[in-house]
């Protein structure tokens, strides 16, 4: 619901359609549209209580048209369906003439008060566009912020590893490194390349988290990383930490999966099921004994981020090779 809301928000027909045709052709389609649409609840209305209101049901028409088409659009819709009114439910119908000639001021009055609701929605939809774009920018920064803070403290713990004489602690280290490299990877394509509403296409983040990982497998192990995803939109803090299981899978399975000369593949599938979303992440090893290490730091790692995500994670390894499968609600 909060994400329809903000598509609405952001909703701009004629900038939507400036690909097709001319925005003021869009907008001229919109109002002609809206304005039909304005008739047929007149139409309905005159069903029941016929005449009343002659003018009323302008309003949300005009009010569309003008918050989704800009003024022109609203301006347009007003004065189409004002005509309507004024032509085919005042007396005398068929004809712009008065029954009584007190109703050409309040003709005039209605036409007026309808431009001015044109005015005032057009203010309020400037108003409101840029209040986004204000809280979008604003945003941004904090998010460039956060991924250059992460992309530090990676680099904090590369001069801990140059310091280490210990190889268990450099391979401790190395993973951290992974793990914060992941978010910096996350934040640099889910904050750039992510839509205004938050939803993130799935195909394009794992895709490109995925060549990140392989560049960084670089030629020291003979490991190809493939993706599989299918098109679907997940919230971004939800695809930060699908993201961040990918890369934690990924990582413990080219430690442990392989020897140091063996040749591997590890797959990552992510696809859209009727409840939700499933990923799977398998490799090709020699399996890791998943169940034999239960307090390992990757595995918690990877129970608390599904957790996290609201998800369920099962997990087979054998000497067939490892698979892990994740299940989160839509």
């Amino acid at each position: 619901m909060r994400s329809a809301f903000k598509r609405l928000a952001h909703l701009d027909v004629p900038d939507l359609a400036s690909g097709v045709m001319p925005v003021v052709a869009t907008q001229v389609l919109l109002a002609v549209v809206l304005s039909a649409a304005s008739v047929g609840l007149r139409v309905v209305a005159d069903l029941f209580m016929p005449g009343a209101g002659p003018f009323a049901l302008t309003i949300p028409a005009v009010l569309v048209a003008t918050l989704f088409g800009r003024w022109l659009c609203g301006a347009i819709a007003e004065t189409l369906s004002s005509l309507y009114a004024w032509y085919f439910v005042l007396p005398i119908v068929g004809s712009f003439q008065f029954a009584v000639p007190a109703d050409g001021p309040r003709v005039l009055v209605n036409m007026a008060s309808g431009y001015f609701v044109v005015a005032l929605a057009e203010l309020f939809r400037r108003a409101m566009r840029n209040a986004l774009a204000d809280r979008d920018a604003l945003l941004l920064e904090l998010q460039h912020r956060v991924k250059n803070n992460f992309a530090s403290i990676a680099s904090v713990l590369r001069l801990q590893i140059s310091s280490t004489q210990s190889e268990e602690a450099k391979g401790e280290l190395a993973a951290a490194i992974g793990r914060v490299e992941s978010f910096v990877h996350a934040y640099e394509f889910l904050y750039h390349d992510a839509d205004r509403t938050g939803a993130v296409d799935m195909r394009g983040y794992l895709e490109g988290l995925c060549r990140a990982l392989a560049a960084s497998l670089g030629s020291t192990r003979d490991v190809n990383l493939r993706c599989e995803a299918e098109p679907a939109e997940m919230p971004r803090d939800r695809a930060i930490l699908v993201g961040l299981l990918v890369n934690e899978v990924v990582n413990n399975s080219v430690k442990h999966a392989f020897a140091p000369a063996q040749k591997g593949e590890i797959t990552v599938n992510f696809r859209r099921s009727e409840t939700g979303y499933d990923l799977a992440v398998a490799d090709n090893g020699k399996g890791i004994g998943v169940e034999g290490r239960p307090g390992s730091l990757g595995l918690r790692l990877i129970r608390g981020l599904t957790a996290q995500a609201e998800g369920t994670v099962a997990s087979q390894s054998d000497a067939g090779g490892t698979r892990y499968t994740f299940s989160f609600q839509a």
